[in-house]
C-alpha cells in the first residue's frame, strides 16, 4: 500500500501550485477572516520568492484580490537595485508591480513580468492602487508577527494568537488554506459530534492538522491528519482516535493518470493498545478502486482484503481469535447517461462481476460450506430529471419533477439470484430566496429467489410473547415504502433550519423492537436510512448556526409518534464542525 501512494505521487510530479512565497514580519500582523485581510503595522519587511524585499512601516494584502501595498519610508530591494519610495503594490496575478520613488520630482514607476531592471516611468496607473481598505468594521481572528504567504493558497501564521469569543489563546503557529486545489480538502476521519481543527502547519501541497473531537462512542479524544495534495494527486493520513486505547490508523489517496483513468486507495489498519506499546489486537483491511473512462463508458475495478488478526495465534487476548482474511474483487460497467432520442428522458446500462474468497467459508446451501462464490449482475437506471413545470418565467412558481427507476438483477454460484428494484418520484419548488419545499415517494423491493429450497415459513416472537404472523408470508422478498415531505428555511448563510415527515409502509411490517436495528455510527445516527423496522410515522428538525466565523453547530432529532416504547429517537444529534 505504501508503495502505490508513492507511486501516486511520482505520477503526480509533486507539482507546486503557489506560484509565489511571501515573508512577512513586522510588530504586528492581523487576519481579518470575514474579507480575508492580512493588515500589518511597525518594521515591515516582506521578502517574495522571486528576489525582491521590502521594507516599510504599514502593509494591507486583500488575499482574495491577491494583491499586496507596503507604505511609508518604503525600501525596496531588488535585482534592479535598492530604491527608497513612499509606496509599493504588488499585483501578483497580473505580474505588475507599482512603485513611487523617493526622487527630485514626483513620479510613477511600473514593473511587468518580475523584471526590476527595467522601470516603465511615468506610467498611468489605476486610482485604487494604493488604497488601504477600513477594517474598523472587522473582527480580528488571528494576530502574529511573521508569517508566510503562498499566492493563491495558504498562509502560516507565526508566534499567533488565536482571536475567540474575545479571549487571546496563544499557538505556535496558525495555518488556514484557501486555495482552489480541493484535494487539500479531502478527509479521513469519522464523523463526531464536535470537532474543532488546529491547522498546525502547511504550505501549497501539505496541511498537519490536529483535531479535539468528541462523538457519542468514544467520547472526548484528539486526533492527527496529515493532508498532501498536487494538482493530480492526493493521500490523507490520519490518527483517529489517537488518545484512546482502540484506535484506526486510516489512509486515503487518489490519483488522475491522464485524463481519463483514475486511481483511489483506501486502507485502515485497527490497534487495541495504550499508548504506542504492542497491541493486543490488530486489524487490516483495504481496497483499491481504478477507472477508466471511455467515450460513452466506463470501466471500474473494486478490490479489497481483510485481515482480522495480524498479531497471530492467541490474540487478541481478551477475545476468541479470528483468523480469516477475506477477499473480493468485482468488475462494473456503466455507460454515461443517454437521452432517449429528443425527449426529456434519460438512461444508463450496467454489467458487473464478482468474485469473493474466504477460507471459513462465506455460505453453506445444501449440505456444502461455498468458501467461493462467482457472481454477475446487470442493470439499468431510466430517469427524468429537473423537469419543469408551472410558471417557468417566475423561479419562485416553477415545479420541478424528478422520476427516478433502477433494476439489477445479480446471479450467484449458488443457484440463486436477486432482483432489486428502487424508484422515486418527487416534486420540488423554491417560494422565496428563504424557504422552499418538497414532496417525494420512494419504493425498494429486494428479492432473493432459489431454485431449490432458500426460505421457509417463519413466525418469529415479538415483544409481547406472541408469534408474528405477518411475517409468515415472507419468502425472501422485501419492499419498503416511503412517502416524504420536507421544507428548509434559510434565513441568510448562518442559519438552516429543515423540518422532514416521512411516512413508512413496508413489508414485512414494522414491529417494535423486532429487526435488529442497524449499526450506528460515530454520531449515533444508523448508518443506512433504509431499513426493516422503522418506524412508520417520523418528523425530524434540524437546525445548523454559525456561531464563529470557522465554527458552526448543528442540532437535530426525530420524533417516532409513539412507535412501541419508541417516542423520541434516543438522542439528540448536536455537532459542531468547521
Amino acid at each position: 500500500m505504501a508503495a502505490l501512494v508513492l507511486l501516486v505521487f511520482s505520477l503526480s510530479g509533486g507539482r507546486v501550485l503557489a506560484a509565489t512565497v511571501l515573508r512577512l514580519s513586522a510588530d504586528r500582523i492581523e487576519f481579518y477572516n470575514d474579507r480575508y485581510l492580512i493588515e500589518a503595522d511597525g518594521h515591515v519587511r516582506l521578502t517574495t520568492s522571486d528576489g525582491m524585499t521590502v521594507t516599510g512601516d504599514a502593509f494591507s494584502m486583500d488575499l482574495r484580490l491577491n494583491r499586496f501595498l507596503i507604505a511609508s519610508h518604503v525600501h525596496l530591494r531588488s535585482p534592479g537595485g535598492s530604491l527608497d519610495g513612499a509606496a509599493i503594490a504588488d499585483f501578483l496575478s497580473f505580474k505588475r508591480v507599482y512603485f513611487v520613488p523617493v526622487a527630485t520630482k514626483p513620479d510613477r514607476w511600473t514593473y511587468l513580468n518580475g523584471d526590476y531592471t527595467k522601470p516603465l516611468k511615468g506610467r498611468e496607473m489605476p486610482g485604487d492602487v494604493f488604497y488601504f481598505p477600513d477594517v474598523s468594521g472587522s473582527e480580528i481572528n488571528i494576530s502574529a508577527t511573521s508569517a508566510a504567504i503562498g499566492e493563491n493558497a495558504y498562509v502560516e501564521f507565526k508566534n499567533a494568537q488565536a482571536h475567540v469569543f474575545g479571549a487571546r489563546i496563544p499557538t505556535p503557529s496558525y495555518y488556514i488554506y484557501f486555495g482552489p486545489n480541493s484535494y487539500m480538502g479531502q478527509n479521513s476521519l469519522a464523523g463526531a459530534n464536535f470537532d474543532l481543527t488546529y491547522n498546525l502547519a502547511g504550505n501549497a501541497n501539505s496541511i498537519t492538522a490536529l483535531h479535539a473531537r468528541d462523538d457519542s462512542y468514544n467520547g472526548a479524544y484528539l486526533s492527527l491528519e496529515q493532508h498532501l495534495a498536487s494538482e493530480r494527486a492526493y493521500a490523507v493520513f490520519s490518527l483517529n482516535p489517537g488518545t484512546k486505547r482502540q484506535k484506526w490508523w486510516n489512509l486515503y489517496a487518489g490519483e488522475h493518470v491522464g485524463s481519463k483513468f483514475q486511481i483511489n486507495i483506501f486502507n485502515q489498519l485497527y490497534t487495541n493498545q495504550v499508548g504506542l506499546e504492542s497491541p493486543l489486537a490488530a486489524s487490516n483491511t483495504g481496497s483499491a478502486v481504478l477507472t477508466q473512462a471511455f467515450a460513452h463508458s466506463s470501466l471500474t475495478a473494486y478490490i479489497a482484503q481483510t485481515n482480522y488478526n495480524l498479531i497471530g495465534p492467541g490474540y487478541p487476548k481478551d477475545g476468541p481469535a479470528v483468523t480469516n482474511h477475506p477477499f473480493s474483487t468485482n468488475l462494473s460497467w456503466n455507460t454515461f447517461p443517454q437521452r432517449i432520442f429528443k425527449t426529456p428522458f434519460y438512461f444508463q446500462l450496467q454489467y458487473n462481476y464478482g468474485y469473493n474468497h474466504d477460507d471459513m467459508g462465506l455460505q453453506e446451501y445444501g449440505g456444502v460450506n461455498y468458501t467461493t462464490l462467482w457472481s454477475h449482475g446487470l442493470g439499468y437506471t431510466f430517469y427524468l430529471p429537473a423537469f419543469k413545470f408551472g410558471n417557468r418565467d417566475n423561479p419562485y412558481k416553477t415545479y420541478y419533477f424528478n422520476f427516478n427507476l433502477n433494476h439489477t438483477r445479480t446471479w450467484y454460484t449458488i443457484p440463486h439470484h436477486v432482483n432489486t428494484t428502487t424508484a422515486t418520484e418527487s416534486v420540488s419548488r423554491t417560494f422565496s430566496r428563504q424557504f422552499n419545499m418538497y414532496v417525494a415517494y420512494s419504493t425498494s423491493n429486494t428479492g432473493d429467489y432459489y431454485k431449490t429450497g432458500g426460505y421457509v415459513p417463519y413466525a418469529p416472537i415479538g415483544p409481547d410473547g406472541q408469534p408474528v404472523d405477518s411475517f409468515l408470508a415472507f419468502r425472501g422478498v422485501d419492499t419498503l415504502r416511503t412517502a416524504s415531505l420536507g421544507a428548509t428555511y434559510t434565513a441568510n448563510p448562518d442559519f438552516v433550519f429543515t423540518l422532514g415527515f416521512q411516512h413508512h409502509d413496508d413489508f414485512p411490517i414494522a414491529v417494535p423492537n423486532l429487526y435488529p436495528p442497524p449499526p450506528l455510527n460515530n454520531l449515533g445516527l444508523p448508518l443506512y436510512t433504509n431499513y426493516l423496522g422503522q418506524p412508520p410515522w417520523q418528523l425530524t428538525g434540524d437546525a445548523r448556526v454559525r456561531i464563529l466565523p470557522h465554527l458552526q453547530v448543528e442540532v437535530a432529532r426525530s420524533y417516532y409518534f409513539n412507535f412501541g416504547q419508541q417516542r423520541w429517537s434516543p438522542q439528540f444529534l448536536v455537532q459542531f464542525s468547521q
